[in-house]
């Protein structure tokens, strides 16, 4: 038997910020990052809350367990009746592993997590997944848990019409990768399937208009509802070995995560691609709703592939790890490290095809 579920209630359209007035007098703690606690959203959010806000805007990229444990205590000590996770993200991620850890304490917050996502890429307001950075061995580690599944999700394109377009093209290529991932996952559905194309579909065909056009609020809303059917795929279904290998290069490399993902996703299609049928006859299905005309289970994949890698080149996303800042001679010494700490990780199981640690090499090697 399998399972699909939606336990987050999602507010959307014009003006679901408003919708925060629900909570208005109640003890509230906001957890941001100290950039977008200056933002006039974030003064229009904390006034609808009212005056017994709490905020911790000290989330920095890649929130590691010592940053937890810091806001972990700020939320202990304000007591709230409601935590808003305002952010990207790793403010998200934050957020919810303080909840966790407050509701382990038996001291969580009654009305639990509200989340409010300012940009269209991670999908955790509707996710039971967290990730956070080890300090010590740079790993990342996803955390999952129902517990960190939040309560509203409120999804206002006013949140994300300031993000810069670098930000705009990694998270958006987030989304297109759990969409994709998602897919092809071994644990796919109907159910999933539905929401993954749908989220394809979407971001195929307004991603780069946010890129280019950032104010466009018709293109932000439906990448904001993109990156949320993504993340309801990928949160019943799983992801893949994109994840696994980009989580172990951003826990040693400075890149953003959606970047990674940019990169490496269109040698993992091939990889997969090659090794099962099935993933490839879905891969030429994505190709299709992103507009290709081709014919045939191959030519399908290949466009697939082609349109990723024409969305990256329009994002100003280059094909290797030297356009993302990173020297490949840094790289190499550890391609064996890297490699295993992929092979370990969660996103790895639900590869469409088994990957060995020899693979996972080879597809490192090839974004050197």
């Amino acid at each position: 038997m399998s399972s699909f579920t939606l336990s987050t209630e999602i507010r959307f359209g014009k003006d679901a910020l408003d919708s925060l007035a629900q909570y208005a007098g109640r003890r509230a703690l906001v957890v941001t990052d100290s950039f977008l606690a200056t933002t006039d959203v974030f003064a229009t959010l904390v006034r609808i809350l009212g005056p017994h806000v709490t905020v911790f805007d000290q989330v920095l990229p890649n929130p590691t367990i010592a940053l937890i444990g810091q806001g972990l205590a700020q939320y202990l000590q304000a007591r709230p009746e409601v935590v808003v996770a305002y952010g990207g993200g790793s403010p998200i991620d934050a957020a919810k592993a303080m909840h966790k850890g407050a509701l382990e304490a038996g001291l969580a917050a009654p009305e639990g997590l509200v989340v409010v996502p300012t940009t269209s890429g991670s999908g955790s307001e509707v996710t039971g997944f967290s990730v956070i950075t080890d300090e010590a061995t740079h790993a990342k580690i996803p955390m999952v848990s129902p517990d960190l599944l939040p309560k509203v999700a409120v999804l206002d394109a006013r949140a994300v019409v300031g993000v810069p377009p670098r930000t705009t093209a990694d998270s958006g290529m987030d989304v297109i990768t759990h969409a994709t991932e998602a897919y092809v996952a071994t644990t796919a559905s109907d159910f999933t399937d539905a929401c993954a194309e749908k989220a394809a579909q979407l971001a195929f065909a307004h991603l780069t208009r946010c890129f280019t056009h950032g104010d466009d609020l018709e293109a932000r809303t439906r990448m904001h509802s993109a990156s949320t059917l993504a993340a309801i795929a990928f949160d019943n279904a799983g992801l893949g070995i994109v994840h696994s290998l980009a989580h172990a290069l951003g826990g040693r490399f400075p890149v953003a995560h959606g970047r990674l993902n940019a990169i490496l996703l269109p040698h993992v299609i091939a990889y997969n691609a090659e090794r099962s049928e099935h993933a490839a006859a879905k891969y030429a299905w994505l190709g299709h709703l992103a507009g290709s005309s081709a014919t045939g289970t191959r030519a399908g994949v290949v466009s697939c592939v082609a349109r990723i890698n024409k969305i990256n080149a329009e994002l100003g996303i280059g094909p290797g790890i030297k356009e993302c800042g990173v020297d490949p001679a840094d790289v190499r010494p550890h391609l064996d490290e890297l490699a295993r700490t992929a092979m370990a990780d969660g996103c790895t199981a639900t590869n469409p095809v088994v990957p060995t640690h020899t693979d996972l090499v080879a597809l490192l090697r090839q974004i050197l």
